[in-house]
Formats: C-alpha cells, structure tokens, sequence
C-alpha cells in the first residue's frame, strides 16, 4: 500500500510537470460546506460564483451538517471539494478519529480563512472568565465536526478546567451552538467569531465573547487541539460583541480536493484563488484576515495538491520551509 501511494504520487507530479498554463477539466463541481448561516456556506457560495465565472463550469455549494461529515464524501470523488478545519483535515489524512481510514486522496488547495474561535455567552450573563464556567452548561460535543471538542477541552484547560468541572452538553452541529446560548439551553457555547449567525445573535438578544484562560500557550493547544492555536484578536467593527482586544482560540480552515480533482483542475484552481483574491476578500469579510501571499502556509496539517504545488511554485509563494512541511505532512499521511 506504501509503494502503491508513492508511485500514485509519482505520477500525479509527472503529470503537474508537463502542464502549462492548465485549463480545468471538471465538467461540474459541488463544494462542500457547513449549513446556510455558517461563514463555510458563505465563502463556499462565493468560492462557486467565482469558479463558475473564470471556469465556465457549473459550480454550487452543498451545505451538510458539518465538515466531518463530507470529508470521506470529497476524498472519494462524490463532491470535489470541501471547506475543512485544520483539525479535521490533518486527522482525515492520518486516519485519525472520527475517520476510520486514512483519507489517501485528500488534498489542500488553499487556506482560505483564519478562523477566530471563542466560547460565547449571553451578554447579561455572569460568566466573565472561563474559571466562572465551573458548574455550568457547556457545549463539548459537536456530533456534526467532531474534531471541535478537543479544541473545547482545550479552552477550559486554559482555565484550569476540565469537563468533569462542567456539565457537557452535545450540539448537532455549529449553527445550533448559538442557538443552544440563546434558547437558554446552554450557558456557554464555542463559535467562530466571523459567523453571521453570531453577529444575528448578536443584534437580537446580546452576546459576549470569553478571553481564554491564563494557561493558554501554544504547546497547551497543539498538544490537546492539534491544528489549533491561541490567537489575540483586535476588536473590530465586524465583531460588535468583542468590546476590547482579547485572547481567544483560532484555526484554519482550508479548500481540500479530492478524487475528483486532477492536477490540471488544482494548478487552476489554485491559480484563480490567488489571482483573485483580493477580489474575493472585498466580497466576503473573513477572507480579509488571510494575505494574498498566505494562502498556501508551510505549518499544514495535511499535503496540498500536486498541481496546487506546481502553480504556487511558479507564483513564488513556495519556499523550503513549505517543502519541508509538505515533506512532514506526506510523511504523516502514509
């Protein structure tokens, strides 16, 4: 099985070697998101209205319950891409939990997005600290993208907690966190900060996001949420619910391809987002934390595309430092 993926490999960048200025062959192409009212239903919808126009290529998103969902769904060809965390996307190659086999046709395109992630509470709540969240109910489980968990065990480890100190609740899925705080059903629950759901939570009943804890460091989320990361983040005009700067937890979130995507598809692709970029971010908000420049970072969490490779070779945002993580990422997905 080793040899048989290193020769596949083999051949797709024989293949990326002899292209030019590569013309997509997708006669279709369906990516996969998160449900409407998620930034991934967002950005897919944008990403689509995007290819279809530079591809001349029918493009659509195709909103599921969670990324964890549709990751086997893009490996095996049956959409041809998705929009994934960084956690999700380095487990599915390494056939870690929730996948049961290693995803060998699992590739990124691009990181799209940095995502800025916190526990929410409602405004008029007491909770000011994750230490407050001692006894209360907190979302652990998100059935639809099991990977947030260990990023939710993370956070309360950075207070000194730990799910035993709080009484777990599950969610189906990222939307319904919200809707968990707002009914009343949940005293706290993570989000990504860019959602538009939180901002509409937001106007109609007030919510405030947690700092995390005074432990939080690098090493603590790496070890416990690998892919993930504390982050501080500026208060902004589009965050009204952030009234200072704050500590908060973040990851990333790429465009993976799989089974369906040929080398010429990706070095196309890959070739529009960068081109385009700066044309999407205007459009669409949260791409706006993500440079030009950085849409192909070398500290991934799994192999980018051949063809991807090949075009951000040529545009000269491939250097050692990402050859050595393409080289670690490969090596992992083994």
């Amino acid at each position: 099985m080793k040899f048989m993926k290193i020769a596949a490999l083999g051949l797709a960048l024989a293949a990326v070697g002899h292209m030019g200025a590569a013309d997509a062959k997708l006669k279709r192409i369906t990516i996969g998101s998160n449900k409407q009212g998620s930034v991934f239903f967002l950005l897919a919808s944008g990403f689509a209205k995007t290819f279809q126009k530079e591809l001349k290529i029918r493009s659509t998103a195709q909103p599921h319950a969670g990324s964890s969902v549709y990751i086997p769904l893009v490996n095996n060809g049956e959409i041809t891409m998705g929009l994934n965390n960084s956690m999700d996307s380095g487990a599915a190659v390494r056939g870690q939990k929730p996948f049961g086999k290693k995803m060998q046709t699992f590739w990124g395109i691009a990181r799209v997005w940095i995502l800025p992630y916190a526990l929410m509470v409602k405004a008029d709540s007491p909770i000011k600290r994750i230490e407050d969240l001692k006894g209360k109910r907190v979302v652990i489980d998100v059935k639809s993208v099991v990977s947030l968990a260990a990023l939710h065990h993370a956070i309360l480890a950075s207070g000194g907690l730990t799910a035993k100190d709080v009484t777990p609740v599950s969610s189906a899925g990222v939307v319904q966190n919200i809707n968990l705080v707002v009914e009343g059903r949940a005293d706290a629950a993570a989000v990504a900060a860019g959602m538009p759901a939180v901002r509409k939570a937001h106007a109609t009943t007030g919510i405030r996001i947690l700092s995390v804890g005074p432990k939080a460091t690098p090493e603590l989320f790496s070890s416990m949420a690998p892919g993930s990361r504390p982050m501080f983040q500026k208060k902004l005009k589009r965050y009204p619910f952030m009234k200072e700067d704050q500590n908060i937890a973040a990851f990333d979130a790429y465009l993976n391809s799989g089974k369906a995507v040929s080398s010429e598809d990706a070095y196309a692709i890959a070739k529009i987002l960068h081109t385009k970029w700066k044309d999407l971010q205007k459009a669409y908000g949260p791409l706006r934390g993500t440079a030009q420049d950085k849409i192909a970072p070398p500290t991934t969490s799994h192999p980018y595309h051949p063809g991807a490779v090949k075009y951000y070779k040529e545009a000269g945002l491939w250097s050692a430092a990402n050859q050595k993580g393409q080289d670690t990422a490969m090596k992992a997905a083994k």
